[in-house]
This record gives C-alpha cells, sequence and structure tokens, in this order.
C-alpha cells in the first residue's frame, strides 16, 4: 500500500507541478505513515533530475517546489494546530490524571512559552531541521494555545528553510531520495518519541517538585 501511495503522488506531482506539490504537502502533512520528507524530495528529483547548479535552477527549485511545499505544510500544521486546540483540553482532562498532568500545568507551559522570545527562535529551528516532526510541534502549539498568528509565520518562515534543504537533497541525490526520504522518516519517529517522553518528564517533575515544596 505504501508504494502505491509512492507512485500516486508522484503521478500527482508529474501532472500538475507547483500545484501537486502544494496538495501534497498538504496530504502529507495530515497522514502520518506518509514519510513527510517524500513530496519535496521527489518533486525536486523529477523537475531538476541531471540539471546544473545556478541561479536558474535554485531559483525553480524556489517556485516549483519551496514555495507550494511552504505553502502547504503552513496549511495542513494549521488543521492539526487547531484539532489539538479545540481538543487539547477535554484530553488532557481525561487522560492527564494518568500521566500526572493537569490543565493548569498546561496553562503555565503557555505562560511562560508566550514570555520567553527565545522560544520564537527555537520553535523556527525546529520547523527549519528536516529530522523533527511537525506534527509533533502542530500537536504541541495547539495543545499550548500557542498565539496563531506567530505559528503561521514561524510554520512558514522555518518550513521554507526545511524545503530547500530537502529539495536541494532531492535533487542532488538524484534516484536515492526514497532511500534518504524513509531515514529521515525513521529519525522523525525517534524524534516523536523523545518529545514525548521530556514534555512527560517535565510535567511529572513539576508537579513533584511541587508536592515536595
Amino acid at each position: 500500500m505504501f508504494e502505491e501511495i509512492i507512485l500516486y503522488l508522484e503521478s500527482v506531482l508529474l501532472a500538475y507541478g507547483p500545484l501537486g506539490v502544494f496538495l501534497g504537502s498538504i496530504i502529507e502533512e495530515i497522514i502520518a505513515p506518509i514519510p513527510s520528507t517524500l513530496v519535496i524530495m521527489g518533486t525536486s528529483f523529477i523537475i531538476l533530475q541531471g540539471a546544473a547548479i545556478s541561479p536558474e535552477t535554485i531559483f525553480s527549485l524556489f517556485i516549483n517546489v519551496v514555495l507550494p511545499a511552504s505553502v502547504g505544510v503552513t496549511i495542513g500544521s494549521l488543521l492539526i494546530y487547531t484539532l489539538a486546540y479545540y481538543l487539547g483540553k477535554e484530553l488532557i482532562d481525561r487522560l492527564g490524571k494518568y500521566l500526572g498532568v493537569s490543565w493548569e500545568n498546561i496553562e503555565k507551559a503557555q505562560s511562560k512559552f508566550e514570555e520567553s522570545r527565545s522560544d520564537e527562535v527555537v520553535l523556527f529551528i525546529l520547523r527549519a531541521l528536516p529530522v523533527v516532526p511537525s506534527i509533533a510541534i502542530n500537536v504541541f502549539c495547539g495543545f499550548v494555545r500557542y498565539d496563531l498568528k506567530k505559528f503561521v509565520v514561524i510554520t512558514f518562515l522555518g518550513t521554507l528553510v526545511r524545503a530547500f534543504i530537502l529539495g536541494f537533497l532531492g535533487w542532488q541525490f538524484g534516484s536515492l531520495y526514497q532511500t534518504i526520504s524513509t531515514e529521515i522518516s525513521y529519525l522523525e519517529e525517534i524524534s516523536v518519541v523523545v518529545i514525548v517522553s521530556s514534555i512527560i518528564i517535565y510535567f511529572l517533575y513539576e508537579k513533584y517538585k511541587k508536592r515536595d515544596n
């Protein structure tokens, strides 16, 4: 089934160009089994294979891949953000007791996150790094109800950097893009486990520190 999805996405990219990149980026941002690097790397390979590095090909990469992918990822991220924003409290109220997390803890994290300017830089860097899963960022920002305007701007700008890196790799490494995409996907899965575990450990630490005081 996975191979069929890949072949279908490639046919869409060939048929629709930048529009296919835009639509594919929305889909891969929402559907977890699809590697989040597939559309960008695959399109770069398809439209630029064999082309030498020049201002014209860099511009073509930006217009045909990087820009539509960034817009598509931003829209897809908004959907995940919105779901986490409106369903987060209900989930925490129901399941938080098993993790030692309350909605009060989430609100405190939200206040700290919004007060610190450095968090915006950190969020941008996480968005720009190819190995950091964007869905984890979307869910976290939705849960803590991070400012929507900042979320959209940082998501778009960070994805521009991420998409350029991935697009360049897909272009230069040619037919190996599927292998590279899969390896990055594995790293993203590991990152999800690390991020979720870190958040749980943080809240447990805060809870027991408060109890000891």
